[in-house]
């Protein structure tokens, strides 16, 4: 019985620490540079600042965005303003890397989130100290998921989770603080 639960231990902590940041690690910011308006609707074919070509498959989103942010993961999921569209690599116009410092490859993951706090939580991992977030909507995370998204700066963020292709929408509170530090501004918080 004893070995029974420290093989299920080992098992889940694993899976927690490996399983989902494997996933993740395909990720990567970018622009659509053309068409602009980007409208997110089957056939649409694209073009992202890091040289590729992209097409819209299995959607109609009708976005009418001009130049957004977004993130590619796993060269499958685009993700621009709080929706996640399929997609496929149909070509490339340069071979230049994608700018390291805008590369999304280090997710983050939660690792706390208190009951009865509103929809505040913790999240760490990319070396940038200790993530305070608020939930803003889409898929409601939990402790030990893994998002990815531009949280280094403050203000609200459209976000994937890598692990089951969910976007939601958080609200960067603040960011790199120490474990103390954050933990002492969602006490405040939660009071």
């Amino acid at each position: 019985m004893l070995q029974t639960r420290a093989i299920a231990t080992f098992l889940i902590l694993f899976s927690c620490f490996f399983g989902e940041g494997a996933v993740a690690q395909n990720c990567y910011s970018t622009s659509i540079l053309s068409p602009a308006p980007f409208l997110g609707n089957n056939g649409e074919i694209f073009r992202t600042t890091d040289g590729k070509i992209w097409e819209v498959k299995f959607a109609y989103e009708y976005l009418y965005e001009y130049y957004p942010q977004v993130y590619i993961c796993n060269e499958s999921k685009l993700m621009v303003s709080g929706k996640s569209i399929d997609i496929v690599l149909v070509g490339s116009t340069n071979t230049r890397q994608q700018d390291p410092a805008r590369r999304a490859d280090f997710p983050v993951k939660i690792i706390l989130k208190p009951r009865g706090c509103r929809d505040y939580f913790l999240a760490d991992g990319d070396s940038g100290g200790v993530y305070l977030l608020e939930w803003y909507g889409g898929y409601d995370p939990d402790v030990g998921d893994a998002i990815v998204g531009d949280l280094r700066s403050y203000g609200f963020k459209d976000v994937i989770y890598p692990a089951n292709g969910s976007t939601g929408r958080v609200y960067v509170d603040d960011y790199m603080l120490s474990r103390s530090r954050a933990v002492e501004k969602l006490r405040e918080k939660c009071r």
